[in-house]
Parts: C-alpha cells; structure tokens; sequence
C-alpha cells in the first residue's frame, strides 16, 4: 500500500455500513440489558466468592451466554449486545439515576429533552431493569466508596475547585470504572491468551503445596487469569460458530468469507494473530471484553498500527490481499469500533432526563460529553523503541478512514516527531481539517522526555500512547490512572484565587477553605500571590484524599484482572493492576482556567497594587456584586490589562506560574499505587466549573464559562494564532505529563487547498518546536455554526473538536454550542 496524500473512494460495502451508522445516530439507540442481567445473574449466584475470581468469573459467564451474532455486511464481528448497535449501562457504577429512571413515575422527573440521540427502554426492559437495580442498590462501587469516606470529605463540597458533590447526590462521586489505560493489545495480538494461559499454569504449578506470605492473593489472580484466558477463546469460538451459521443462508461470495472467518476466529485469542484481519479482530474481541468488563471510561487502543503494521505488509507483499481489501478491512474495524457505545453518566449534576415520545420511555444518551466510545483512542505514528520513525501501511490506511468517513468516534491522535514523513503529516492534516480534528497532533520531543521524568524507561516512553483525551501512558506496560477515579479528577485554580480574595470562604455556596485575609487586607501583591498558592495546595490535597479512598475501595472490590491478564508486570508481579501489579504506576490531575487565573492575576496587579488604578475594596466590591455599578472597572479590565493568548510575557508568566504550581505540588503526593501527575485537558468541565465561580477579576461574570484547557479566554485572543502559540509554549509542559490540550479554531478560507496544509504543517511544527506538547484545531466558521444552531437537519455531519473529544455539533446541548462560537476564528 503506498503512502498517499489524497483521498481514496470508500467501498460501496462501507458506505452501506457507514449510513447504518449515521441512522443510528439520528435515530434512536436500543438499550442493551443482556450484560446486565448475565453479570447480575452471576453476582448472585456466587456472592461470597474472592472479588477477582468473581470479575473473572463474571466475564466467563458472559462469553458463554451472551449473544453472538453476526450480522449483513460485517467484516469484524463481536457486539456488546444482541443488536448490531447497542447502548451498554454498567449497574455496578452506580444504580441511583437508573433506579430513578425505572421507578420514579413523577411527572417533574419525565420532562421533555429535545435530543437528536435517544435510547429506547421497552416495558420488559423497565421491568428487567427494576430486578437488576434492586439487587444492586446499596452493593455498587460507589455505595462501597460512601461506606469509607470520612467526614471532612464533604467539606470541600460546592467550594468551587473540584468535582465533588454531597453525599446524598452521588452523580460526580465514585460513579464510574477507572478505566484511562492502555491495556496490552500487542500481546493480545501477537502473543495470544493461550501463552498468557500457559504462563499463568506454570505459576500456578510452581506454588502448588506451596502458598506462602501474602502469595495466596497472587494464586486467586493467576486463577483468575486462566479463566480470563478460556473466556477469551470461548468467545471467540462462539463466533466462529455464528459465521458458519450464517453462511449457510448466504451467497456464494459471502459464504466463502463468512467461512473464511470462521476458521480464522477458531485460531485467534489462543494463538498469534496470522494476518492483518486476524490482528483487527483479536483488538476488537479483546477491546469488547474490556468493554463488558465495565473498564470502558478513557481505556484506549493505543498503537494500533504498531500491533498489526507489520501483519498488513506481510499480507500485501505475499499477494494475500490488495490494498483495496486492507483499506477495506481498515475502515471496518474503525466503524465497528465506534459501535461501542457507553452510557455515560454522572458526568453533570442533573440526572439523567427521561420524557414519554409515542408510548416509549426515552432517555438522554450522551449526557455532557456527547461521544459514544467514552474517550476509546487511537495513537498513530511516532518513533519505535529505538527511536527511528514507527511509520508503516497501517498508518496511512487508518488516517485514510478518518478523512474518508467523517466519524466522530473513536478520537484518534499522531504522534509527531522530527522524522515524520511529510506526506503522512499532510494526510493527518487533510483529514484534521475536513473531519473535525481527528486526528490531534502529539509532540514526542516533549512528551517522552516528560514520561521519562515520569518514571519510565526511554524505550517505554518512546512507545507511549495517548489515553482517553490527551493523557500520554505507558502502552501496555502501566495503569496511570490518568482520570484518577473517573469523576474526580477535574480540580479548578480559579477557585483558589476565589478563596484568596474572599478570606478563605465561598462568597455563593459558604463552602470553606483555608483560612485567609480579604482581597483588601493584603500588604502586597506577593501577599496575595502567596496566599493563592497556599490556597492550591490546600484543595489539592483534598481532591487527592478522595482519590486514594476511592483507589482502596477500587483495588478490593473490582479490581480489572480482564485488562490485568494482558499488561505487562502483572504476570511477573502476580498482582491485578489495581493491586500495583503493572511496570509503572501512577494517578493523574487536571487543571483547568488556566487562562482565568493568569488575567486575574495581573488584572489584581497591574490595578490594585501597581498603579492604584483600582482600590482593593473597590475591585473587592466589583466582584460580590458581578460587576453591577462597577462596569467601568470591568471595562479597564477587558481594554488595558494585557491578556494571555496574545504574546506578552508580563501576562504569560502567570499562566506558567499557576500550571507550576499544580504540577509541582502534585509531583510531591501519591496514590496508593504510585505519584500523582498533572495535565490540562478540561473536556467540557469549564462550563460546569464556571458556574460554581462567582465573578473574577479577569472581568469574567458569575456563572460565565472559565476557559478551556490551555485556550486563552474566549474571544480575548486577539493577536492571531502566531502570539497564541507563543503564549502556549511558554507554559510547563514537559511537567504535565498527564496531558495538555491546545485548541485553535480557524476560518476555512485561510487554510483552503494545498497552501493551507502547509501553513497549518508550520504552525505545528513552529509550536513543537517551541516545546509545545499537543494541538488540536477546527475548520468551520462562525457563520456556519450559527446556521447549524437555526437548521440542524443541514448540518447534521458536521464534526467539531470540543475538548479531547470530536463529535457532531448539532448534538451538543445549546451551552455548549455556544461556548464553541465563543472562541475565536483565527486566519493563517
């Protein structure tokens, strides 16, 4: 397959499955209560048996009765449930929205929700689901993490800088797996379970008569591992049998393929995968395991083209297939990956909205992030372990599936480094421009020095992957927890310049902090600065306490022995990847307002102390009443403060000086498993934050949006992208090695054709070369954004970059759309 910079046609096949795909969408999703009810049946069944062997044996039961079946058209096979498209819940999250939904028939609950995506729950579902909650209720995990937490948890409620909610509305606590991962697909691919199988009876024969110390835990997990292993290969035969059973009834033509399958799958997962399809579908069947393992929040394929380049070379120089077939292949194990859909909840502080349409019980699908995978990612390119340039056939055929089929999910990333071939860096861009930032772009100069720093060897980091958003991790060699405890990992510093003026109180909520004096009070303005930080410190230290407790009640009660059979250090550890068990270990932060603080700061600076251009009480009192009788401070604010974004260094070294802050004192705390590590990512968690954030001296309102990641505020950029990025390079990156996001937004007239792939190539490379770690942009006008918003069925493909995810913009809440308008659009 030659690397090639333009487009190929998509096969008539494909584009069947792809306008399957589209109706979905559009339509409505049929709830999948198969994996529920098999892992409830299970639990019941074997309610005292070691947690471990209970997840291992629960995944056995589900390859054994779940649905296997195969369906018109498909290339890679393997469903979460017995639809081709189905929506998976996970009743051991969390059951409190779900018992709502199936049993609260109050009419202020089912109000209407104008949503494209709908999920559609039968009565026999209701009713399914009414046995299955009341099994669950008081034994999921977050019921487990309320039964450890201590009291002065609930303290840091509602105070502005972190996720937390009260205790009686458990929505943003302990709702969800840990997941953000990279599990061990290389392995699964080119080493097969049976291997792992073997490996884990030689340990086991090993401490036969002989289980010493702390070993006996050791034993459960091999145990454990050998049924994950048979599970593996059961599933797999399972759907070697359907494919038999659908050639029966099929055409000539496709009855020689469904038996060709067939045979196929009869090999893969005990044994190396063989060819290219044999690789795509090992990775699928192991990534829906994982799926049903309920480990699908951020967990990620990583190197694909890393596992199975190799496997499509050798099929195109022995004439096995064409390229053609390998682009074929390709574009279906992409669509078949964006057909894992997870119910993501507790992702808002509003439960899940239920209406009545036509007799059926409908519910909001996609909650806040409106993607479907839940942050699954793809990582393309970068260099091997020897540090050459990783590029092969792969690599272009999966770019080529992005650009081609304009697909939301799952988000993709490319690694950049000095070796980039040109040509597969236009293809990235090509495709980032006219797919809505699929792919983002990764900076290894700056990424595997700051995973080095991390702990991991150079050839590891060199092998990284990107994990759910933007988060970098160690490729089946670590359990990095990039998201800490799915939920929790969202801390905001602009509540801590928040604390710092109001002596330590919530002006809005009455939550409380550290104490302090009033804006007022301080002697000067270092006074100030210092107590911020101190402030910083103070909060994180909470959100890390939550953290740790959520890790104990995590690691002994679900730990993830499915993705643990397959990640490297857990076999020779003999310990579940939650227990430690895996090569690296570590847990991970993110920081957002980045840009709020740094105009706060100099705005309180430059006005307050410097030059008395504004008194304390003054800008004290501007602040309490949102700017009402104080409009004119708010405008000297906005017109002569310097803002981040724009280039200048007096400005600037406060958004470095925050983001110092957060990742040095970070750097300093642990997990239960290993060292705690900074990003930036926000995903859309600025516009729930900004309404927890009563007004700021940046001129912002009470309730406003904060900024996103490490954006300047909306609309405040105004010197071009040039001074954008070069306020962005100045920042720590290499320190946030749990991952920064950079978004830009661009008018599609300044970036048309050849030219424009040029000048977005050098605005990369300018950014990476200034030590930049990540960048991501869109090509569509404002003016194109405001017509999707008045008619929506015109622009119902159209694919927007929001945080680290893309998805379709008519399907993001009006908030959110709204806020994506707001930033600005820059010309090249």
């Amino acid at each position: 397959m030659e690397p090639v910079s333009t487009l190929l046609p998509v096969s008539p096949r494909i584009e069947r499955l792809a306008e399957k795909r589209r109706k979905v969408r559009a339509g409505e999703f049929q709830l999948n209560v198969e994996r529920s009810v098999l892992y409830t049946d299970y639990y019941r069944r074997h309610e005292a048996q070691y947690p471990v062997l209970k997840r291992a044996g629960a995944m056995y039961y589900w390859c054994e009765h779940c649905s296997c079946n195969v369906f018109d058209d498909e290339i890679i096979v393997g469903s979460l449930g017995p639809a081709e498209e189905s929506l998976s819940i996970y009743v051991e999250w969390i059951v409190s929205w779900l018992d709502k939904c199936v049993n609260d028939d109050d009419e202020s609950f089912r109000q209407a929700w104008q949503s494209p995506c709908s999920v559609y729950m039968s009565d026999d579902d209701r009713r399914i689901l009414q046995d299955i909650v009341s099994y669950w209720r008081g034994h999921t995990i977050s019921d487990y993490l309320l039964g450890v937490l201590p009291e002065e948890i609930w303290e840091c409620c509602t105070n502005g800088t972190n996720n937390f909610t009260p205790p009686n509305d458990m929505v943003n606590l302990g709702t969800k797996f840990q997941g953000h991962y990279i599990a061990g697909f290389d392995k699964a691919v080119n080493v097969g379970f049976g291997e792992i199988r073997r490996q884990a009876a030689e340990k086991l024969g090993a401490m036969r008569g002989n289980v010493q110390g702390t070993s006996a835990r050791s034993h459960a997990f091999y145990r454990a591992v050998i049924t994950i292993c048979d599970a593996a290969a059961l599933l797999s035969h399972r759907y070697a049998e359907a494919c038999r059973l659908k050639a029966e009834t099929a055409a000539p033509d496709r009855k020689a393929e469904l038996l060709r399958m067939a045979d196929s799958l009869d090999w893969i997962m005990e044994h190396p995968a063989r060819t290219y399809w044999e690789g795509l579908e090992v990775m699928h069947l192991y990534q829906l395991m994982l799926s049903t393992d309920a480990q699908q929040h951020g967990e990620s394929y990583g190197r694909i083209d890393q596992y199975c380049g190799h496997l499509l070379e050798k099929d195109l120089s022995e004439g096995r297939i064409t390229p053609e077939q390998a682009q074929e292949f390709t574009d279906a194990f992409i669509l078949k990956t964006s057909s894992l859909f997870c119910l993501d909840i507790g992702t808002t502080n509003q439960h899940l909205i239920a209406m009545q349409k036509e007799g059926k019980t409908l519910y909001n699908l996609l909650g806040q992030y409106q993607t479907a995978t839940d942050g699954l990612n793809i990582t393309l390119g970068g260099v091997d372990k020897a540090g050459n340039d990783a590029t092969n056939a792969m690599t272009y055929a999966v770019l080529q599936s992005y650009a081609r089929l304009k697909i939301a999910d799952p988000t993709c990333a490319i690694r950049i480094h000095d070796g980039t071939p040109e040509d597969l860096f236009d293809l990235a861009i090509e495709s980032s421009r006219i797919s809505g930032g699929m792919p983002q772009f990764e900076n290894d100069k700056v990424i595997i020095p700051g995973l080095v720093n991390r702990g991991l060897s150079l050839e590891d980091a060199r092998n990284y992957s990107i994990v759910g958003c933007v988060e970098p991790a160690g490729t089946g060699c670590e359990w990095p927890a990039c998201g800490s405890d799915g939920c929790s990992s969202i801390w905001s510093f602009v509540g801590c310049v928040v604390f710092a003026i109001n002596g330590g109180v919530h002006p809005i909520t009455g939550a409380k902090a550290l104490p302090c004096k009033k804006l007022y009070e301080y002697s000067s303005f270092e006074e100030f600065r210092d107590t911020v930080e101190a402030q910083a410190r103070y909060s994180i230290n909470y959100n890390v306490e939550l953290c740790n407790f959520y890790e104990l009640v995590y690691s002994e009660v679900f730990p993830a022995v499915c993705a643990s059979a397959m990640l490297d250090g857990c076999m020779e550890s003999g310990l579940d990847a939650t227990w430690g068990g895996c090569r690296y270990n570590s847990t991970g932060l993110t920081c957002i307002g980045t840009a709020n603080v740094a105009d706060s700061m100099i705005a309180i600076k430059k006005l307050c102390f410097d030059t008395g251009r504004v008194s304390k009480e003054d800008m004290y009192n501007a602040l309490l009443a949102n700017w009402h009788g104080y409009e004119h401070v708010r405008e000297i604010i906005k017109n002569e403060v310097p803002h981040y974004g724009n280039d200048n260094d007096e400005v600037d070294c406060y958004a470095r000086w925050c983001l110092e802050v957060f990742a040095d004192h970070l750097r300093t705390l642990t997990g239960p498993r290993g060292r705690y590590n900074g990003g930036t990512f926000t995903m859309l968690a600025h516009l729930h934050a900004g309404k927890m954030t009563p007004a700021t001296p940046d001129g912002r309102g009470n309730g406003d949006p904060l900024a996103d990641a490490i954006s300047p505020r909306q609309g405040f950029d105004l010197n071009g992208p040039t001074a954008y990025i070069l306020s962005a390079s100045k920042l720590p990156h290499i320190k946030l090695s749990n991952g920064d996001q950079l978004n830009i937004r661009f008018s599609p007239a300044s970036v048309q054709g050849e030219n424009g792939i040029t000048k977005l190539r050098q605005l990369i490379q300018t950014y990476f070369d200034l030590s930049g770690m990540q960048v991501q942009f869109n090509v569509v006008s404002t003016a194109d954004l405001h017509n999707a918003q008045a008619a929506p069925d015109e622009y119902r493909n159209l694919i927007v970059r929001i945080a680290g995810f893309s998805t379709y913009f008519v399907e993001l809440s009006r908030e959110t759309q709204d806020d994506f308008i707001t930033r600005t659009e820059q010309t090249l």
